[in-house]
């Protein structure tokens, strides 16, 4: 794959650092309830890599099965949350403040996810919808 951006990140105490290959899709905003308590925010913003892709250039993160169907990726030392991984999908979901170019990539939320579980206290600007917005 010739030209594709890598992308590097890490947990807060440094501990895991890893690289991640590919362009990130599905750009996403999630105010469900599992997500805010396991970030500690009202909304967690995600993008989505090839599972693959992902290397570890050190440590490596403790999974925890949240559901039946997804596992969390975390780290022991400090419990930074990284990822979450749905069984049997080849795809991977970061959380973007772990990522050290979350400011270079273009994110443009494509939809959100239980919007009505956001506190009322949190301004919410809606969503673009992109087929709307296109001039063809």
């Amino acid at each position: 794959m010739k030209n594709t951006k890598i992308y590097t990140g890490q947990c807060q105490c440094g501990n895991i650092k890893f690289s991640l290959k590919g362009r990130p899709e599905e750009p996403h905003l999630c105010y469900c309830h599992m997500c805010q308590r396991m970030a500690g925010a009202p909304v967690v913003a995600w993008v989505k890599f090839p599972l693959n892709s992902l290397k570890y250039e050190s440590g490596a993160p403790k999974m925890w099965r949240s559901t039946e169907k997804s596992q969390k990726g975390f780290c022991p030392k400090c419990g930074s949350y990284l990822f979450v991984v749905d069984g049997g999908d080849d795809s991977i979901y970061m959380i973007t403040n772990c990522l050290d170019q979350k400011n270079d990539m273009e994110f443009s939320p494509e939809f959100e996810s239980y919007k009505e579980s956001a506190p009322r206290w949190l301004h919410i600007p809606d969503v673009e919808n992109k087929e709307e917005d296109d001039d063809s």
